[in-house]
C-alpha cells in the first residue's frame, strides 16, 4: 500500500466552493426576477393594466439581479473589486426591498410576496458574502496574509 498526499485545495478552489451557496442564491433571485418580468408582460398582452410603479420596480429588480449574479460570478473568479462592490450592492438591495415592501399600499399584495421571496434569497447571499472567512479569501495587497502567501 503506498501513501498518497491529497494535495490541499487551493484558494481559488476554496473560493469557488465557498462563493456556490451565494451564486445559487443569486441565480434564484434572478430566477424570480425573470418570472415576475413574465407575468406583468403577459398581463400587459392580455389586456390588464400594469401601473408604470409595478414596471419600474420590477425592472429595477431584475437589473439588480444581473448585476449581483455577475459580480458574485466575478469574485467566486477571484476578483476583489467585484467582491467589494457585491458587498455593499447587496446590502443595498436588501435595505431597498425592505423598505419597498413596508411601504403600506405602495404594490399590490402579489408583488409584495414577490419582493419578500427576492428578498429572502439576496439577504442570506449578503451575510455570506460579508463573512470574516469570506473577506479571508480576498486579503489586500501588502498585508501580512498576503506577504505570507507569496513567500510560502
Amino acid at each position: 500500500m503506498t501513501n498518497t498526499l491529497i494535495p490541499a485545495p487551493s484558494s481559488a478552489d476554496e473560493r469557488r466552493a465557498r462563493f456556490r451557496p451565494p451564486l445559487v442564491l443569486l441565480a434564484g433571485f434572478l430566477v424570480v426576477s425573470l418570472a415576475m418580468e413574465a407575468v406583468i408582460i403577459a398581463q400587459s398582452a392580455l389586456g390588464a393594466s400594469v401601473d408604470s410603479a409595478i414596471w419600474i420596480r420590477c425592472s429595477l429588480v431584475l437589473v439588480s439581479s444581473i448585476v449581483l449574479l455577475l459580480l458574485a460570478m466575478r469574485a467566486a473568479g477571484g476578483s476583489r473589486s467585484a467582491w467589494t462592490r457585491i458587498r455593499i450592492v447587496s446590502v443595498v438591495v436588501v435595505v431597498a426591498i425592505i423598505v419597498i415592501v413596508s411601504i403600506p399600499g405602495f404594490l399590490p399584495d402579489w408583488i409584495r410576496v414577490e419582493q419578500g421571496v427576492c428578498g429572502a434569497l439576496v439577504l442570506p447571499a449578503a451575510i455570506l458574502l460579508n463573512l470574516p472567512r469570506t473577506r479571508a479569501l480576498f486579503p489586500k495587497s501588502g498585508s501580512a496574509s498576503s506577504d505570507r502567501a507569496t513567500r510560502g
